[in-house]
This record gives C-alpha cells, structure tokens and sequence, in this order.
C-alpha cells in the first residue's frame, strides 16, 4: 500500500512538471515568432538554425521595394551560412549589408550571411537585411509573408513573418550593385 502512494506521488509530480513546461513553451513561443526547419540534409541537421522575430516593413502602394529582418540563430556545433531567400511576393530577394564609405552609408548585396556555431546573427536596420524587390502586391500592415531560407548545412527553413511599420529608411543611403 505504501508503495502505490509513493509511485502516485511521483507520477503526480512528473505530470505537474511536464504540464509546468509545456505551458511556458507555448507561452514563449507566442512572445518571439518562430521558425523551424522545414526540410533538411539529415537527421543530425534537424533544427540547428531557427528563426526568431522576423518582420517586414510596410511600404507605401508606390513602392516596388522593402526589406526584411530576423535573429538568425545557429544551434548546432558548427558554422552555417545563409546562401539564399525565396519568397512568392518579391520578383528578386537578395541579401544585403550596409557599410559606411566617405560619410555616406551604401547598401550592397552578399553572397551569404554566416552564423557561427553557437551564435546568433542578426538581420537589421542598418545591417544585414533582405532586400526584396519588385514586389508582386503591397504590403500592408498585418500581413503575413512567407519565405524559404536556404542554409547550407541546415537545408530549408520556412519563415512567416508579420508586416510591420518600420522607422523611416534613411533617404542619404547609396544603393550599390557594383
């Protein structure tokens, strides 16, 4: 007898601490969108990279350009590189980073964005971004656009990320493509 209320005990806390856990999961994951990988080169891949906070920023109807920013988080042991973007509302999506030459910022596209083993590489204003261009429809507040991230080691991963109004681009950015 005393042991059936010892296993019940046990078991009963078991429970308590898995509901416990699972409830605060949920909660995080509705604090910071998330991404997972949707396809992948193998087992040991699987869920290295993830995706945390991504948005776009809304434009006005007149515009065939906008950007778009994410944490770019790399869990596994060793470096990946974000080689590519795809999505159904942009014509061309390129990576791109900004630097500072002669006082004046410029904006140039990437071959790729490393995300070192262990480390989170973020996607900004003023920083590494996504470009997308020609854009197939406006973007509105509180749309939703989808993309497809190529890694390469961690394969494809699929990313929804909400519209959102953005601070001002700065006008005194020089777009460079040479």
């Amino acid at each position: 007898m005393k042991s059936k209320k010892i296993i019940l005990i046990i078991s009963s806390c078991f429970i308590t601490f898995f509901l416990a856990g699972c409830q605060k999961n949920m909660h995080h994951m509705h604090e910071a969108p998330v991404a997972e990988v949707v396809m992948k080169h193998s087992e040991h891949d699987k869920k290295k990279i993830m995706i945390h906070n991504p948005w776009v920023r809304a434009v006005p109807p007149v515009s065939e350009t906008s950007a778009a920013y994410m944490m770019l988080m790399n869990h596994g042991d060793k470096d990946d590189q974000l080689l590519s973007v795809k999505s159904s509302i942009a014509k061309v999506v390129e990576i791109h980073n900004v630097k500072k030459e002669n006082g004046v910022m410029k904006m140039f596209p990437v071959k790729f964005v490393e995300i070192p083993a262990g480390k989170t590489q973020e996607l900004k204003p003023g920083g590494y971004h996504l470009m997308l261009m020609k854009l197939s429809k406006t973007l509105k507040v509180g749309d939703e656009i989808e993309f497809m991230l190529h890694f390469k080691h961690s394969g494809m991963v699929k990313v929804i990320a909400p519209v959102k109004e953005g601070k001002p681009m700065k006008h005194d950015m020089k777009h460079d493509h040479d």
